[in-house]
């Protein structure tokens, strides 16, 4: 009885409490944890020359054997399983579980405490499972010294990571003035960590890991020219042996760093321009710079990214500064969010302008880069002639009917691309008495002067199609400038109705107003009795205009003017018999400034390979247009994008309509599609085009062909792709929808497959996209 009365007492002294108090310490552990897991998915990524994976087992070996490291061996067992596949990821994950146990076993040695035993096990252990899985395949040269540099990468990468993982609190809250070995901890851990994001790919164009490395050696570089060489040198060294190519990156980068730094003390802008003229110039002035043609581009968006970093914090004197104005003094005035977007996206736009510029002059006329032929006969002489007894008479004695000879037979063979023997006239064949070995040493020159003609037409051809984007870029940025910085109109009359009927409902901060394009916006509470349709209707009453349902954000309710159009659109389709999916792809959405967009893509063939290409393409249009590009240019820059990936990528046709909901503008692009049928009354116009697929040229011949017209209610627009008509006639689709009389796009457009695959037998693959544009409901 006394027990239980004492334990009474200290319930009563030890009140239960509602909330529980976690200590920084617990907390820390926690997020040693979180980071571990991570960074060790992340890490099992990383590859040396596209073979290799052990920087897992490294991070493993360093995290060591508290929760932490069973956290990072937990995630580095997920990542090499996801990412390597069966037998590799097994292999590096049994390197990863046996590091782990040996650090379980040993942890309170005093072997474990030194900084080299880890690592050594690493190396050690990676060595023994390399040998076990891969020694039965038998060892040879290039095989072996990428075995002992994955060995030897293992332990080094342990021992940087270690230096990271022992302190990494500490190291974070410094991390701008780090001691060497900290620094070298950085900068490995960084630069696995890119080779590991390196391997995905944004939008099919850009590299996470090349993106966040332009950003890195920029940000990196306003520390100093010293700064961006480091860490340009490591970004580089990293992606190149992620790539396993010649070590391109590593010049590019730690060139770029080295310029920028010489901008440190300057705007953040010139930075970032100097970054982009520095991977330009890599690109455009190397042999092997047609290889790298994304390299400029993912440095523009890695150079927007920079600018909108924070700048530098205020120094402690410059605090104290602040801190010491008198009463009643204000610190000087700065510009709001808003203006400060528009400024760096006008500074961008120009640096962008700037670019283009100095691209375009280096583009020259392809005569003023075009090798002679003459020098293919040079070439050959050097060859076969000069080791011929009757060289001088040719060369020297009967120099003129030499050299007429070989004009007269230079354009037969340069016409035909291969040189015969009839080509040359019979004194010239009696006297040659090397003729045979002459004759296929012209051709063989022939073959190569073609061969770097070709060579340079294409790379003319992408820098070209580089400049254009650039142009783009600059124009699209100088439209969102205008856009950000174009300030909101009131509409005052109608806001004193608004708060009128917001106070009697007990409500406040309504506003009235219109867009860039001059278009009303209400907003309100996002309560739910305003959120209501019954409450709509009465903001039309009051205001006057018809509004679209509203919709939430950052807390408040928002009202747009509801379009006068609406459209009604179905979509059918089916693939080539004998194929389980389409090579076609149909997208139609509306934009918030009520534009709407109607989208078909046909990839090259059928099955899943068109399927890749067109929806990608698909894709890509219609994240230009959602980001608010005009419609021709988001096609253009598409068509040249697709082009620049050479014989690696293939080819897509794109049919894009846009329509204005409030206007009734309609705008046809077509890039090598099938023609557009639109229905007004009972009549059917087409509109054609005869430019070619996206991703075949470059240039002006990748400009679509442009259709402009009106909408009406009651017209009917109806889209197809190549596989509906199969090369036939198209009298029968026509006759189609002249004669449907009903109201529903999704009864056309089953209708059209059905005759199309009663005609063509599913020869290819066919879709439709029928639309109905009629006068909106909203009174």
């Amino acid at each position: 009885m006394a027990t239980k009365e004492r334990a009474g007492e200290k319930l009563l002294r030890f009140p239960r409490r509602d909330t529980v108090n976690v200590s920084r310490r617990a907390f820390l552990g926690l997020a040693e944890a979180g980071v571990g897991f991570l960074l060790g998915a992340v890490l099992a990524g990383a590859e040396l020359f596209g073979l290799y994976a052990p920087f897992g087992v490294a991070a493993v070996a360093a995290a060591g054997s508290g929760v932490s490291g069973f956290c990072t061996l937990a995630g580095t067992c997920l990542g090499y399983l996801c990412l390597e596949g069966l037998t590799d990821g097994m292999r590096y994950a049994a390197s990863a579980i046996l590091v782990y146990a040996v650090a379980f076993a040993f942890f309170d040695t005093k072997a474990y405490r030194t900084a080299w035993f880890m690592p050594a096990i690493a190396s050690l252990l990676c060595a023994l499972t390399g040998i076990i899985c891969r020694g039965g395949d038998g060892w040879h040269g290039e095989d072996l010294i990428y075995f002992v540099t994955e060995v030897l990468c293992a332990g080094g990468a342990a021992l940087a990571y270690r230096v990271l993982f022992l302190q990494w609190p500490e190291t974070l809250d410094g991390l701008r003035d780090l001691p060497p070995k900290e620094t070298a901890g950085v900068l490995v851990l960084g630069g696995t960590v890119l080779m590991s994001l390196a391997r995905v790919e944004l939008l099919g164009t850009f590299s996470l890991g090349r993106l966040l490395a332009a950003v890195g050696v920029m940000w990196a570089a306003r520390r100093g020219p010293w700064g961006g060489i480091l860490a340009g040198a490591s970004a580089g060294v990293a992606l190149d042996l992620s790539s396993g190519k010649d070590p391109y990156y590593s010049l590019v980068f730690a060139m770029a760093g080295l310029a920028c730094g010489f901008c440190r003390n300057q705007r953040k802008i010139l930075t970032a321009l100097v970054y982009l003229m520095a991977c330009l110039a890599a690109v455009l002035w190397s042999r092997a710079g047609l290889d790298y043609l994304g390299l400029p581009i993912e440095a523009g968006v890695g150079a927007v990214l920079f600018l909108l970093l924070p700048g530098k914090k205020k120094t402690e004197e410059e605090a104290e500064e602040t801190a010491a104005l008198p009463q009643g003094i204000a610190a000087p005035e700065t510009d709001t969010s808003r203006e400060t977007l528009a400024r760096r996206l006008d500074e961008m736009a120009g640096a962008f302008h700037t670019l283009y510029d100095s691209v375009k002059d280096t583009l020259h006329p392809e005569d003023n880069n075009t090798e002679n032929p003459a020098e293919l006969f040079t070439r050959t002489a050097d060859r076969v002639c000069v080791k011929c007894v009757l060289r001088s008479n040719c060369w020297q004695r009967d120099y003129e009917d030499t050299k007429r000879a070989l004009n007269d037979a230079t354009p037969p063979m340069m016409e035909r691309g291969r040189a015969l023997s009839t080509d040359f006239n019979g004194i010239f064949q009696s006297r040659c008495v090397h003729f045979p070995e002459f004759l296929g040493e012209v051709n063989r020159q022939l073959t190569a002067f073609l061969r770097r003609r070709q060579a340079r037409r294409r790379t003319r051809a992408a820098r070209a199609a580089l400049c254009s984007q650039y142009a783009r870029l600059d124009r699209f940025l100088q439209g969102a400038a205008e856009e950000v910085s174009t300030g909101l109109t009131p509409d005052l009359p109608r806001q004193e109705k608004l708060a009128a009927y917001l106070k009697s409902m007990n409500q406040t901060g309504g506003a009235v107003y219109y867009d860039r394009e001059g278009r009303l916006r209400v907003e309100t509470p996002a309560t739910g009795e305003l959120a209501s349709r019954s409450a709509r209707r009465e903001l039309e009453e009051i205001l006057g205009t018809p509004l679209r349902e509203g919709q939430v954000r950052n807390g408040r309710l928002l009202f747009a003017q509801s379009e006068p159009f609406r459209a009604t659109v179905s979509l059918a389709g089916a693939p080539r018999q004998g194929e389980a999916v389409s090579g076609d792809t149909g997208i139609w959405f509306r934009r918030e400034d009520g534009m709407l967009f109607l989208l078909l893509c046909d990839g090259m063939g059928s099955g899943a390979g068109a399927k890749r290409e067109s929806a990608q393409a698909g894709k890509l249009v219609e994240n230009f247009l959602r980001a608010g590009m005009e419609p021709g240019e988001a096609v253009e820059t598409v068509s040249s994008a697709l082009a620049l990936r050479g014989e690696d990528g293939g080819s897509t046709t794109i049919d894009l309509l846009s329509f204005d909901l409030f206007s009734g503008r309609c705008c046809v692009h077509k890039q090598g599609a099938a023609p557009t049928y639109i229905r007004r009354g009972g009549q059917v116009k087409c509109a054609v085009g005869a430019s070619l697929p996206a991703g075949i040229v470059t240039g002006r011949a990748a400009r679509p062909d442009v259709h402009k017209f009106r909408g009406e209610p009651g017209d009917w627009i109806v889209m197809v792709t190549d596989g509906i008509l199969c090369g036939r006639e198209d009298q029968w689709l026509r006759d189609v929808v002249t004669q449907y009389t009903g109201s529903s796009p999704s009864e056309l457009a089953q209708r059209i497959l059905r005759e199309s695959q009663a005609l063509c037998q599913g020869e290819d693959d066919g879709t439709v996209l029928a639309a109905r544009l009629d006068r909106s409901r909203e009174k």
